[in-house]
């Protein structure tokens, strides 16, 4: 026989009962109360179920009618497990706790899971639900930010509606291909976003005034167009809302709590890690825009000859780079890597 000592809760009420639960060779169990002996259960065949061991923490015994049995007693509860039943596979989770030399391995192999979850599970999932939103969802999301962004950032443009007006008869061919896009495009005061151009979820793409003052030609603006496009068609804006909610999700669940300590460190991981998904999207939108221009008869250069421009205009040492919020590069790859294929493409 073997006896553990504990606390039985007989499952209908919250009185607990110092208690001795006795598991004898037949396999019969029967728990009694410690102070005079009367039977609380009784099973004729060994019929419970054990929480795993997890270090030094209470053990469980659970009763088929809801009667619980606490314990401190690991031995016993193990001893019982062993006899009479197979143990958990979390038993090797108590094994690997137990023995420290595994500490660094089992470390090592999560941060090695938790950075293939958030390199490459993470925005394969995201890339998935992305496509499989409705277009109201998307379209909702693109009007809701903008309007956002008129009010804390924005101010109306002050180019001139015959600019405009010239601007959208040049782009209109090459919105007309992306017809099932329903790209729109708009103009703004960029103030601290500088020489900028960005696609909204729903298809609508804004381009500051500083970047059409910057830009040499109709055409150069019309590879940024082809650019931005892209990253509509690939549906990147809904990627990164949806990356950076699993990333917060996934940093939680580990942390347990995102309140506290843990919120200092929440913040960190989900920056860097979305600057490097950003670059991704960059590149694919480039190959997209690469191809679009060579649709539309116009020359790749048009945009590495603008973007080379922003990218001097936005030297480091530049005071007015310091004080903007953002810059057009600012999550982009590598200028020369990323414009050696629009250079080799003309």
């Amino acid at each position: 026989m073997i006896a553990i000592r504990g606390s039985f809760y007989d499952g209908e009420t919250s009185a607990q009962v110092p208690a001795e639960c006795r598991v004898y060779d037949n396999g019969a169990v029967a728990v009694c109360a410690a102070q005079g002996g009367t039977e609380l259960l009784k099973l004729p065949r060994f019929d419970l179920k054990a929480s795993p061991r997890l270090a030094l923490t209470q053990r469980y015994l659970y009763f088929p009618r809801g009667q619980t049995f606490e314990t401190e007693d690991n031995l016993g509860v193990d001893e019982v497990l062993a006899r009479f039943q197979k143990r958990s596979w979390l038993h090797a989770v108590h094994l690997l706790e137990s023995r420290k030399r595994y500490i660094p391995v089992c470390l090592a192999v999560m941060l090695a899971i938790a950075w293939v979850v958030g390199r490459h599970g993470v925005p394969a999932a995201a890339r998935f639900i992305a496509h499989r939103l409705p277009a109201s969802l998307v379209q909702n999301a693109g009007g809701q930010t903008l309007a956002m962004l008129d009010r804390s950032l924005f101010k109306p443009s002050r180019l001139e509606s015959s600019e405009q007006e010239r601007l959208k008869a040049h782009f209109q061919p090459l919105i007309q291909a992306h017809a099932h896009l329903n790209l729109q495009v708009g103009y703004r005061q960029g103030g601290p976003l500088g020489a900028n151009a960005f696609a909204l979820p729903d298809g609508t793409i804004i381009f500051t005034d500083e970047m059409v003052r910057l830009a040499r030609s109709d055409d150069e603006l019309l590879a940024v167009l082809a650019h931005e496009a892209g990253h509509v068609a690939h549906r990147h804006g809904v990627q990164r809302i949806i990356q950076d909610s699993l990333l917060a999700f996934a940093i939680s669940a580990v942390t347990g709590d995102v309140s506290g300590t843990s919120q200092l460190f929440l913040g960190l991981p989900v920056v860097l890690t979305e600057l490097a998904y950003s670059r991704e999207f960059e590149r694919e939108a480039d190959r997209y825009a690469l191809r679009q221009l060579q649709a539309q008869a116009k020359s790749p250069r048009h945009f590495a000859n603008l973007m080379r421009r922003l990218e001097q205009q936005e030297k480091p040492g530049d005071p007015e780079r310091q004080q903007r919020w953002s810059t057009y590069l600012s999550s982009h790859p590598e200028t020369a890597d990323r414009l050696s294929e629009f250079d080799q493409a003309d």
